[in-house]
């Protein structure tokens, strides 16, 4: 497999590198001369800038200086490496969404080809990027876009292998080049070339707009986020410590969820109206409902199932404590609508169980039966898991919940693990809608497919900025995960754990979230996602002790729009300008 492809990369980069222009009929001496020139490399020891579009990140920041860029030429000095990352022609570049590339030739030439040379080796987390977008222009103002090239190598292709994505037949006079390169996790790059020749014979450039980003958050209880504004995960699963239980939700721990209480716990106001159940990753057996440990099976997304549908726990009980606080508090209008977590299908489960009744069990590994077969034993799972827990939802017929979407358990979308994993996702989405729900997803930091989420089938996503859990991490990472959300029509996840109760750091690092709410307005213009470890907001309610029931009054003041930023300044500022935005 890894020969084939390597061949595969030869010949695609051998076809890439031809250039010559085949003059029209009747063409001039001169024109025939330009048309048949040989191309050459004019981006030849050219200095250019290839950065972040975000401010550098204080914790991946550091770590992808091992594989710096040292002299600013090192992709334009004509030196190309071999398929080991060490090698020193390549320029290593870690998460951060992406980066830019911005090279001015110096003056107009007439551009051919722009071509990328990058590395994939996933046991190292490298990954060849799944497309690239580029750009020229005359001025350095005005742009032609032209266009996205995807990765011609398959994303499962383990590697190390190379491969040239090149952008060809541009034929356009230009003197800047622009380029946007995802990084999702580590992206190695070692030359960079734009092929052409030393003249204006190419066509004129034609500036254009590039497709914008969808831009905006999810607006909160929209139809797209299932008529959620503030959603809060609920993990259920099994625990190895006492109480055993602990991982379980009552109807008591439920209360101050639903609603906001007081420190008697007396109901003041109804706080989150959307409830994700999802299950607590890791099983005692060793296998994990994610893509970690061992692969689980029907009986494992049963389990959890039969954990989530529970009388006196989970749906049962959050059915009771709402049916409850709208009793206590009937003239507030309240709905409590639920989101149900799938696991994630596992391209490594060869024994699945049978989900459609023939006797045969499903084999959903890649490897075994190929990507076709396992994509279609893949969705059975998906649909089959759908269906039941419609079926078991109805059987239930709760009297004060309403069901309104799923949500990928995934936190990446996982193009190395199956080519054809964009297509579960979206024939699930497919199937989710056609059932009445919506479909969401909740990726980490700049995880795989953050900014393509749509396009795989969801309806709603919200970006983890895992500020509060990168303790180098700098306070300004919330701003760019806020940019980065905003650009791609996503929600930001609020992340939060019991240390912050005791640890003041940590306080206020959950603090600076909610500060950047404030300040970047998805606070107001956005549903809102909180993460938090199992019962942290149950703890903070009950609390005793100011600054840990603060945290949970805090909380309560964010849902509701009332909350003031941390910094008396940096709240003043604000204020003025909603004033003058009046």
């Amino acid at each position: 497999m890894k020969k084939r492809s390597n061949v595969t990369a030869a010949i695609l980069s051998l076809a890439l590198a031809g250039g010559m222009v085949i003059p029209a009929a009747g063409a001039s001496a001169e024109q025939t001369a330009q048309a048949t020139a040989p191309l050459e490399n004019l981006a030849l020891n050219k200095p250019y800038t290839f950065e972040t579009p975000y401010p550098r990140d204080a914790h991946f920041g550091p770590k992808e200086d091992v594989y710096a860029d040292d002299t600013g030429k090192q992709l334009t000095d004509g030196v190309y490496g071999g398929t080991s990352f060490s090698d020193k022609a390549y320029v290593g570049k870690l998460w951060q969404g992406y980066r830019t590339f911005k090279l001015d030739l110096g003056e107009p030439v007439t551009i051919q080809d722009i071509k990328v040379s990058t590395l994939q080796d996933l046991p190292n987390g490298i990954f060849f990027p799944d497309e690239i977008s580029y750009s020229i222009s005359e001025n350095g103002k005005t742009w032609q876009h032209l266009g996205k090239v995807k990765s011609a190598l398959p994303t499962t292709e383990k590697g190390p292998v190379k491969q040239t994505i090149a952008k060809t037949g541009v034929n356009t006079v230009a003197r800047y080049v622009y380029m946007d390169i995802p990084a999702e996790s580590w992206l190695f790059v070692d030359e960079i070339e734009v092929m052409g020749t030393r003249d204006k014979s190419g066509s004129k450039l034609k500036p254009n707009k590039a497709p914008k980003p969808d831009q905006g958050y999810p607006r909160p209880g929209s139809k797209q986020t299932g008529g959620i504004r503030d959603e809060v995960l609920i993990y259920t699963g099994e625990w190895q410590y006492q109480p055993s239980d602990w991982v379980s939700f009552k109807k008591e721990d439920f209360k101050p969820y639903v609603s906001y209480v007081d420190q008697d716990m007396k109901r003041k106001d109804f706080m989150f109206d959307g409830f994700l159940f999802l299950p607590l990753p890791a099983l005692l057996d060793g296998t994990n409902y994610g893509s970690a440990g061992k692969p689980t099976n029907k009986g494992h997304f049963e389990k959890f199932l039969d954990r989530v549908f529970r009388d006196d726990y989970e749906l049962g009980a959050l059915n009771e404590a709402v049916k409850e606080a709208k009793a206590d508090m009937p003239r507030r209008k309240y709905e409590a609508k639920v989101v149900i977590a799938i696991p994630y299908p596992r391209t490594d489960q060869s024994d699945f169980g049978d989900v459609d009744g023939d006797g045969i069990s499903e084999n959903l590994n890649v490897k075994e039966v190929g990507e076709a077969e396992a994509t279609k034993n893949r969705l059975k799972v998906t649909k089959w898991y759908v269906d039941e827990v419609y079926k078991r939802w109805n059987a239930k017929n709760y009297s004060d919940l309403k069901l309104v979407s799923f949500y990928w358990f995934n936190e990446y979308i996982g193009h190395q693990l199956s080519a054809m994993e964009h297509e579960v996702l979206k024939q699930t989405g497919d199937y989710v809608r056609s059932r009445g729900a919506t479909f969401q997803w909740i990726p980490y930091y700049f995880a795989r497919g953050w900014n393509d989420w749509k396009e795989n089938g969801f309806d709603a996503a919200a970006m983890q900025p895992n500020y509060y859990f990168h303790p180098d991490a700098n306070v300004d990472r919330m701003s760019t995960i806020a940019q980065a959300a905003y650009d791609n029509g996503m929600g930001v996840e609020i992340e939060l754990s019991d240390a912050a109760l005791s640890d003041e750091k940590l306080r206020n690092r959950y603090y600076a979230y909610l500060d950047a709410g404030k300040e970047h307005k998805f606070m107001n213009k956005s549903y809102n996602v909180f993460y938090q470890q199992v019962k942290t907001l149950w703890k903070a309610a009950q609390s005793k002790t100011p600054i840990e029931r603060e945290v949970y009054d805090r909380t309560y003041q964010y849902i509701k729009g009332k909350y003031k930023v941390t910094n008396p300044q940096e709240l003043q500022a604000l204020e003025q300008e909603e004033q003058d935005a009046e």
